[in-house]
């Protein structure tokens, strides 16, 4: 481990963020957002995605069941993605919308240990049913629509209906090993990714990409007004498709702020949180930088044991660096860090600074 710090030392944060105007940010975020998109491999995926390349995926979404809950509408849709690649989703819609009006919109990504049924609360077994009684704070997309935006709740890769099959080994030396709707496959689709020349953060922004395509096409919802948010790997997500997408116009990272020469070196989050040559690159804080002057809405828990070793103040001083970036812009009413007292969870601490920055 010393060795990895020393290496973090010497070879880290080749980007890191120093701006002092927005000409200068503006610079550094397009040289950072080339260099972050050569290493997650999008221009393969890009290559891969086949002649129509994005705009095709857009074009390939099916309907599979449209059901009345109480308050709004819920749709099951899916999406080809790209070739041999289907994204189910849901679209829930508020009640209150009337022909001819646009409603704002949330992205809301799932934690490991979720899919889209459990942020849509959309009960598809036991196991479902248990994760939504004991944690009903992570149905954030239910909570969204009931406070009057369209949500899309999709299912990224390697989770929900995207879990891949045991692995031939897992099956030969333990077959009592099951499959739960609540596992993800992201050691599996990391290492495949990577040894073909892309990586599983890649295929979620791209895929993520392509539901922000989807959303925006549609009459009912407001382009302008487009936000995402996650808790834990969903926050990575909403972080990430903020970063790389000026569409987003509003970020909820929750559970998930953390540095990772200290954090990750520390616990060892999951590998989909890898990809070669990251940490050459940029820290997180630099990631969330990309996102300014935009509204990014932090929530961590004091006693997350995914802060690192410095505990909470390993959070905050990532917080610090990212409002230098906002400060250019003299924009520091658009980033907010709310500290919880307890782990690793969704709080709920957003909803009031979202509707102040979607709908105000």
């Amino acid at each position: 481990m010393d060795f990895f710090q020393y290496a973090c030392g010497k070879r880290g944060g080749k980007y890191a963020f120093c701006a002092e105007n927005e000409e200068a940010f503006l610079r550094w975020k397009g040289t950072l957002r080339q260099a972050v998109s050569e290493k997650l491999g999008l221009p393969v995926i890009t290559e891969l995605a086949g002649p129509e390349g994005a705009a095709g995926a857009g074009r390939r979404v099916r309907e599979l069941e449209t059901v009345r809950e109480v308050g709004y509408l819920r749709k099951k849709m899916v999406m080809e993605t790209l070739p041999e690649v289907s994204m189910p989703f849901y679209v829930l819609i508020p009640d209150t919308l009337k022909d001819g009006e646009q409603y704002a919109a949330m992205l809301a990504f799932p934690a490991h240990g979720a899919n889209k049924d459990t942020v849509a609360r959309v009960v598809t077994g036991e196991e479902v049913r248990r994760k939504v009684e004991n944690t009903p704070e992570e149905c954030y997309g239910r909570e969204f629509v009931k406070r009057g935006y369209v949500v899309f709740c999709p299912d990224p890769p390697g989770f929900g209906e995207r879990r891949e099959a045991l692995p031939a080994e897992d099956v030969a030396f333990a077959p009592e090993a099951g499959v739960s709707p609540l596992d993800s496959s992201c050691k599996n689709l990391a290492l495949t990714s990577q040894a073909l020349g892309f990586s599983l953060t890649g295929l979620m922004l791209w895929d993520m990409q392509r539901l922000l395509d989807y959303a925006e096409g549609l009459d009912y919802v407001d382009a302008e007004r487009i936000g995402c948010g996650g808790f834990s790997g969903g926050g990575q997500a909403s972080m990430w498709l903020a970063a790389m997408d000026d569409r987003i116009s509003l970020a909820v990272i929750s559970g998930y702020l953390h540095s990772y020469t200290e954090s990750m070196l520390h616990s060892h989050l999951c590998c989909c949180n890898y990809f070669p040559g990251l940490w050459e690159l940029a820290d997180v804080s630099d990631i969330c930088s990309m996102i300014a002057p935009r509204p990014l809405f932090l929530e961590n828990g004091d006693e997350d044991v995914e802060n690192g070793p410095r505990g909470i103040a390993g959070p905050v001083g990532q917080a610090e660096k990212i409002r230098r970036a906002y400060m250019v812009f003299h924009a520091g009413d658009n980033l907010r860090q709310e500290i919880k007292t307890g782990g690793h969870a969704w709080y709920g601490s957003c909803y009031d600074f979202v509707e102040c920055k979607m709908k105000c």
